[in-house]
């Protein structure tokens, strides 16, 4: 993965999403899930996990050699997690098309089990020098 920072993403510091690491078509992103963060139920609610999986997605089509703009994103809820729960999110490039890149995103709690999973496709482009 590349040193170098990805481009800011506000929604995702206001959130308290972190990108970890990113490049070559492949982010990480880690969040703890706060009072904020919880839906009725007192789990995760779904638009946050929603929101966790954008940003390690957009982190992995956004590196030192492309630019990427998402067109769809498919998202599945598996389990719920609770208050205090770390996530970690993993975004990686599964299928590289001539002007597109599908990418596959996991979404794990603390013990490691998937408590998303989500494909995102993204329209791909040459970063401008």
């Amino acid at each position: 993965m590349s040193s170098a920072q990805p481009p800011v993403d506000r929604y995702a510091q206001h959130l308290g999403i972190e990108v970890t690491g990113h490049g070559g078509g492949r982010a990480e992103a880690l969040v703890t899930v706060a009072e904020d963060h919880l839906n009725p139920h007192e789990t995760t609610h779904g638009a946050f996990i929603f929101a966790v999986v954008g940003t390690a997605v957009a982190a992995a089509a956004n590196d030192d050699e492309h630019t990427g703009v998402a067109s769809s994103i498919h998202i599945d809820y598996l389990r719920p997690t609770r208050l205090g729960d770390t996530l970690h999110a993993t975004a990686e490039v599964a299928e590289r098309l001539p002007k597109e890149d599908i990418f596959v995103v996991r979404v794990t709690d603390p013990d490691g089990e998937v408590v998303a999973r989500a494909t995102a496709r993204f329209t791909r482009r040459v970063r401008a020098e």
